[in-house]
């Protein structure tokens, strides 16, 4: 289940105040306690889809289609937590986006990715959502909202979005929008992302602090190294999840773990491991948990985790286990057993 941060909706009740709403009617619509907010820290998470549903009621409470966007641009670079601290000590913006997309999981864990890029004289901001397009389409708005202000604040006033897309169906007044990102903004695109001239991203941050810069980076590298701890092990249960689907391979394990390819590939070398090395030891358990406890076929074996032919993964239970697959069940069904050598 998808969790984002409590502090990307700091405002959240001022806003709908501001707008004529009442925040607590809001949440106890949806089934939440009136201090929903007051009792939690902004650096707890919450449900994601629970924060999508907030903003979706709140903008319908108070008719403003556009309400996630408009708390976006409330919010400031502090928003991001450590992480917003972290870029704004980066040596230019190209930098300290880098440091956004690969922190994002200190704001949102398995629902959504940033990614940072250059398309010919552009470069993009992107936020990739794994929920429905048309059921994060409030999430997504704050997100790109975030990006504005995020971007502002290494950049200075005098940066300007290119373009503004998101994947979601165009609402019925556009007209907010255009006033909120002040560029053009368009809707049912490939992608949800916002786009600038790269030439900002050589920009340098002159107020960067090196020594501040090393402390949030050992603090950062700390909270990953916790969950780095375990990562082994997640990845692992997604393969034995996802081998029976013929769907198998770093990239669809790494999107659903809401990293990039790249990323998992060296987080797992970080922890002395490789992808191909844990699905090589997934195979092997399962090979040898099938033979033994069920009348499975080697071609079905084969075929259940995910190798060509049943040659290939012959081939590769030889490599595990000194014989084939067909002469390890034969010796295990032959052999004694334990008690037979009691009195």
């Amino acid at each position: 289940m998808g969790m984002v941060r409590v502090g990307v909706l700091a405002g959240f009740e001022k806003q709908v105040r501001e707008l004529h709403g009442d925040p607590g009617a809001v949440l106890r619509t949806l089934g939440l306690s009136e201090d929903y907010f007051a009792s939690r820290h902004e650096e707890e998470f919450m449900p994601y889809d629970v924060a999508e549903s907030i903003l979706h009621q709140a903008a319908v409470a108070v008719a403003c289609p556009h309400f996630a966007a408009l708390l976006g641009t409330r919010h400031d670079i502090g928003v991001m937590g450590a992480v917003g601290y972290l870029m704004q000590q980066s040596n230019d913006v190209a930098t300290a986006l880098q440091e956004l997309s690969d922190h994002h999981s200190f704001q949102v864990k398995d629902a959504s990715s940033v990614d940072v890029g250059v398309i010919g004289e552009q470069a993009f901001v992107s936020y990739r959502n794994f929920i429905s397009v048309e059921f994060s389409r409030y999430s997504a708005e704050l997100a790109l909202a975030h990006g504005l202000v995020i971007i502002r604040a290494l950049c200075g006033g005098r940066w300007k979005p290119t373009r503004v897309n998101f994947r979601h169906r165009q609402p019925d007044q556009l007209m907010p929008y255009l006033k909120i990102f002040s560029a053009p903004v368009y809707f049912g695109q490939f992608k949800t992302e916002i786009l600038f001239p790269k030439i900002w991203l050589d920009k340098p941050i002159l107020q960067a602090d090196s020594g501040l810069k090393k402390i949030l980076q050992t603090h950062i590298m700390q909270q990953e190294e916790l969950s780095a701890a375990k990562l082994p092990e997640d990845v692992m249960g997604l393969i034995r999840e996802m081998l029976p689907t013929g769907d198998c391979s770093i990239g669809t394990v790494a999107d659903r773990m809401i990293v990039h390819e790249r990323t998992l590939q060296r987080m797992l070398k970080q922890q002395g491991t490789s992808f191909s090395l844990l699905l090589d030891q997934v195979r092997m358990d399962i090979a040898a948990d099938r033979l033994a406890n069920s009348a499975v076929s080697i071609i079905q074996l084969s075929d259940y985790l995910g190798y060509a032919d049943n040659t290939a993964f012959t081939r590769a239970f030889k490599r595990w286990y000194g014989i084939t697959p067909m002469l390890w069940r034969c010796l295990l069904y032959t052999s004694p057993s334990p008690r037979d050598g009691l009195l």
